[in-house]
């Protein structure tokens, strides 16, 4: 009896657990989605605080924001020139790469998902340029895709070594949208 009581609670607690951080390894690609836990907020609350943190946060909040439904969900997009890099010729090479995250708010919790990252390649006598879907880190990865960013044995392959600071990248992220919610509001300072 004591061993069944024992299953039931470690099928509980890791079967059906919900990521708090973002990996990536050989077997599932990047973590699909992390949830955030911050007790005793509404709904109400944890989407004026995501607002208020795109608002603090990024240059242009307006042209960032792409989508919004009131204490359901924001959507937004951000750039950065360092989240995509690899190793070529024994080099860091990184591309200008835009990401879209949504947040949808429940009370009590927040759900911080990834929906896309896209590379841009310039044009060259090569090749026509534009933006890249980065299928490895939308969703749900092939296993054919991940062979080609693993090797057998589990390891990065040389030209990927870099892919691993992309998921501490939303990690960070989430980590700051995740203070900015808990913290209380500073008082307004006397000038």
């Amino acid at each position: 009896m004591k061993k069944v009581f024992l299953m039931v609670v470690f099928v509980a607690q890791f079967g059906f657990g919900q990521e708090a951080e973002f990996t990536f390894d050989n077997q599932k690609g990047m973590t699909d989605y992390v949830v955030g836990t911050v007790e005793n907020k509404s709904a109400s609350e944890i989407y004026k605080k995501v607002i208020e943190w795109i608002k603090v946060t990024y240059k242009n909040p307006d042209k960032v924001i792409l989508s919004t439904i009131e204490n359901e969900y924001v959507r937004f997009e951000g750039v950065s020139s360092l989240l995509y890099c690899i190793n070529s010729l024994g080099m860091k090479n990184c591309y200008t790469t835009k990401y879209q995250i949504e947040i949808s708010v429940k009370d009590g919790k927040y759900k911080f998902d990834l929906l896309s990252m896209e590379y841009y390649i310039s044009p060259s006598q090569y090749s026509s340029g534009g933006w890249n879907d980065e299928a490895i880190f939308n969703k749900s990865s092939t296993p054919e895709q991940l062979t080609g960013v693993f090797k057998k044995d589990g390891s990065l392959r040389a030209i990927f070594k870099h892919v691993q600071e992309i998921p501490l990248y939303f990690n960070n992220l989430n980590q700051s949208i995740l203070e900015y919610i808990k913290a209380e509001s500073p008082a307004k300072r006397e000038w």
